[in-house]
């Protein structure tokens, strides 16, 4: 049993596409990982939450797991909130890691083992990431796991009480991002995957694409302004209601095109955030509208010197076939 009597545990349970060797139950020295063992829902619970969303849970085969020993494991209290933000945490840094999308919606429970029993005392549902239109399920591997648990832990040392005002431009860049992941709409996560963009590169009013063209090089390289240019028409059309332009005629090439921006805007936006993140020295560049006037004013040299090598944005094309798209899943009615 992956817990002893008399300790609290928060957990949050998904059904994705596992692929690969497990990695180790004990990821980091306040986080677990479980693939192989199942959740057993309470009768009480089963009932509460109905058949259909309790088998659900129950065939969950990832969980994110944060455990300790309590005096008081029958009492929800402060003790089960930092159990759940650890293990929101570990849930972000899975999102930062790996392209998933789950078969349902995650659920996060916390509770307690009492006497041998197993119990729940709160439940709540997160969104459901979104599936990429053209790799609707790509598997999650261990290293996936291993970087979300290291990014938990480095959220954990960010958080407001932790690190006040210094970092939130970061962490609520990184809200815009995990709240994107579960938009349905392509149209309206390129929309959010640029804004999170702009959280990290500080646009000038009047300057805007022109610096989302210039600065994004450090994350992608310099020949790429071409490319940043149009995601930032299309993040514009959005922000002004002009998804006509795309939507009132269906055009197969128009929408293939809107598939590929998006996986490459969202892993420009993960990628980037996931380094700054991970990297606590990069806290102090990318924390608040002043570290960011302060790193956007040093020299391109400089910049990548601290940055460090760029990504290759049309690395998640990779898998990127239209053949295989048929007109339906571009949204043809």
């Amino acid at each position: 049993m992956w817990i002893d009597d008399g300790e609290k545990y928060a957990l949050v349970g998904l059904q994705v596409n596992l692929e690969g060797e497990p990695p180790p139950e004990r990821i980091a020295p306040n986080l677990r990982v479980l693939t192989d063992t199942t959740f057993d829902v309470p009768p009480e619970w089963r009932e509460w939450l109905g058949s259909i969303r309790a088998d659900q849970v129950e065939g969950s085969n990832l969980f994110l797991v944060s455990k300790l020993e309590s005096t008081t494991p029958a009492v929800l209290d402060g003790e089960n909130q930092s159990l759940q933000q650890r293990v929101r945490h570990f849930y972000a840094g899975l999102l930062l890691s790996a392209m998933f999308s789950p078969s349902h919606e995650p659920v996060m429970l916390t509770g307690a083992r009492q006497e041998g029993v197993l119990g729940i005392r709160q439940q709540t549902d997160l969104d459901i990431p979104a599936p990429q239109i053209f790799r609707p399920y790509p598997p999650v591997v261990a290293s996936d796991i291993r970087l979300a648990a290291q990014l938990a832990q480095q959220l954990d040392a960010m958080q407001p009480d932790a690190a006040p005002a210094h970092l939130l431009r970061l962490l609520r860049t990184l809200h815009i991002y995990v709240r994107t992941r579960a938009i349905r709409e392509p149209l309206d996560r390129i929309h959010q995957y640029c804004r999170c963009i702009d959280g990290l590169i500080l646009p000038a009013i009047g300057k805007t694409k022109r610096q989302f063209k210039s600065r994004t090089q450090l994350f992608i390289g310099p020949t790429r302004h071409d490319l940043m240019g149009e995601l930032y028409d299309i993040r514009s059309n959005v922000e002004h209601l002009h998804e006509n332009q795309y939507l009132e005629t269906f055009e197969r090439e128009v929408r293939l095109d809107l598939v590929a921006k998006e996986a490459i805007v969202e892993y420009i936006a993960r990628s980037a955030l996931a380094r700054i993140i991970g990297d606590d020295a990069l806290w102090a560049h990318f924390g608040n509208t002043v570290a960011l006037e302060a790193f956007w004013s040093l020299s391109p040299d400089e910049r990548s010197n601290i940055w460090g090598d760029p990504i290759d944005p049309l690395e998640p094309l990779a898998d990127f076939d239209p053949e295989y798209l048929h007109d339906g899943r571009l949204g043809k009615t």
